[in-house]
């Protein structure tokens, strides 16, 4: 019989599914469920050995001998530090330990409670990987949980062998032992690039979706030529650094109608690059939860972005790209015909209205910029324009997107600017991003090949767009920090030139000169109101939703 914890059933199917065989024991009563769940398990063969730090040689023992890894599960307290020496010994000697430890409810740790000390991390350095399971209250906790134990399970193993730690809180009652069947567990596999699975479940794919994240322009050029050669939707963000007809880059746009969600669900999903901006995509996938989903990862690591994952792919995307060519046969697939025809049939119906918006400004900056020329985007609203444009030939993007703060992205543009002056860079930065990073301008000399387009609608208007905020004052000043700063003062100081527009037909007057400007930095501030942003982008999106 095994306990009704879930944190421990969900630990124990997991151990199975990754091929742990042997199990050292030490006594206790916060251990007792795990012990007794180990011990009712068939698959487990389960060793009792009292004294704690003779377990855990015990166990290193078995491992040496095995050469694969074996778990030491003890009580909570001072009975997993006598595990220590056993674990630096496993960390020297690159030996796949597996320590679990049971411990007492967190919010106990630190209370004068009995047996209770901080036992996460308390192995410091000489640990591969730590992880802290929770006891579940709703399916994010067990996801939660799934996420952690398959990492610690990976770890055992990647790159090296070593030690892994996993604890495991437990609340009282915890002597029912009355479950019959272990929970069916989702298992993430850690596999190299090359593997018959993949070319296996390729093969087997009806569906087969290609998800692109952030790249450098460099990769980009490199996976090109592979990714339109495997005939599946690629489905890419202005971040990727990928163009082309044979790329969907409108993804966001066709995800709004319902119907064509329901139409377009993948069996097998390929994520390849660093983060996605699309919370559409991420939540419509959450949603249908794909057979297969692949993170190609040259690390290794575990980003389980849509709840779904199964394989960690430990490859180069390039490698892996090339090596999912050679493998296979090309083959056409319908399933690529249809996201294609829903790309034409948005990009044929994009309109953006005579008003002085920051969506129609936004889109105006990406036709009229210029082959061959470097994008750089803030945070927030300027990141999300950017996936409603095909964006001119030769464009390079680039978007402080590894923590998505909008600290920063001024000064990266003129580091940009800086560190290649033979192309034009475009900076469209929102008002909250630049004044915040004012001082990215504070330089005696500034580029000349920088262009910045201010959208200054006098606060954080991607607030706006959250979901049951009200419209008080109170949000106003504090969430959305209402203001009536102008740029034009700092700009007017500093050797870079300013232009400005507070309705679309002097807008429209100025902007050539703005995107062709010479010599010179140059700030174009663009005044829009925010109710009225509001209303043009409800109107545009609207059209969409069918």
């Amino acid at each position: 019989m095994f306990s009704t914890k879930i944190n421990i059933g969900q630990l124990t199917s997991l151990m199975i599914q990754h091929g742990i065989k042997e199990v050292v024991i030490s006594p206790g009563s916060r251990n007792m469920p795990l012990a007794e769940t180990f011990a009712s398990c068939p698959d487990f063969h389960c060793h009792a050995v009292t004294d704690e730090r003779s377990a855990g040689f015990y166990a290193l023992g078995v491992a040496q001998q095995r050469e694969e890894p074996v778990a030491v599960c003890v009580t909570s307290g001072s009975a997993l530090l006598n595990l220590a020496s056993a674990v630096s010994e496993a960390y020297y000697q690159q030996i796949p330990l597996l320590v679990i430890s049971a411990d007492r409810p967190q919010a106990w740790i630190g209370q004068m409670d009995g047996q209770t000390l901080p036992q996460t991390g308390v192995f410091g350095t000489l640990i591969k990987h730590t992880v802290q399971l929770c006891e579940p209250a709703n399916e994010t906790d067990k996801w939660y949980n799934n996420r952690m134990i398959n990492e610690a399970m990976i770890a055992l193993t990647l790159h090296h062998p070593g030690p892994v730690h996993i604890n495991v809180p437990i609340t009282e009652p915890f002597f029912d032992c009355s479950a019959t069947q272990l929970p069916d567990e989702r298992m993430i596999q850690l596999v190299e690039g090359s593997s018959p699975l993949l070319f296996k479940g390729w093969a087997e794919a009806q569906s087969p979706l290609i998800l692109v994240g952030q790249l450098s322009p460099k990769v980009a050029e490199k996976i090109s030529p592979l990714l339109e050669k495997l005939g599946a939707p690629v489905l890419c963000e202005s971040l990727s650094n990928l163009s082309g007809e044979k790329f969907n880059t409108l993804f966001d746009l066709t995800l709004l109608s319902e119907e064509k969600r329901q139409a377009l669900t993948p069996d097998l999903v390929i994520y390849l690059g660093g983060h996605l901006v699309s919370k559409r995509l991420k939540k419509w996938l959450r949603a249908v939860q794909p057979k297969m989903v692949w993170r190609i990862s040259p690390e290794g690591a575990i980003a389980d972005t849509f709840q779904a994952l199964t394989y960690v792919v430990k490859a180069d995307p390039y490698e892996f790209l090339n090596s999912l060519q050679s493998h296979i046969c090309p083959r056409h697939h319908i399933y690529n015909d249809i996201w294609h025809s829903h790309e034409v049939e948005i990009a044929a119906h994009i309109r953006f209205s005579e008003e002085l918006s920051s969506l129609r400004v936004a889109h105006d900056l990406f036709s009229q910029m210029g082959e061959g020329s470097s994008l750089v985007l803030a945070n927030s609203s300027s990141v999300r324009y950017a996936q409603l444009a095909k964006l001119p030939k030769g464009t390079s993007v680039y978007c402080n997107r590894g923590v998505n703060g909008i600290d920063g992205s001024l000064s990266s543009a003129v580091g940009i600017a800086t560190a290649d002056p033979s192309r034009p860079v475009f900076l469209l930065i929102g008002d909250l991003s630049f004044f915040y990073d004012m001082n990215g301008l504070w330089n005696t000399i500034l580029p000349q090949n920088l262009h910045i387009l201010l959208i200054n609608n006098g606060c954080g208007e991607i607030f706006r767009t959250l979901p049951g905020l009200p419209d008080t004052e109170t949000t106003r000043h504090f969430v959305m920090a209402a203001h009536g700063t102008s740029a034009q003062g700092w700009v007017e100081s500093l050797p870079c030139d300013y232009l400005m527009a507070k309705d679309f037909e002097s807008y429209r007057k100025q902007l050539a000169d703005f995107t062709h400007h010479q010599g010179k930095a140059v700030l174009f501030e663009l005044f829009t109101n925010p109710e009225k942003d509001e209303e043009i982008h409800k109107r545009f999106y609207q059209q969409f939703e069918l």
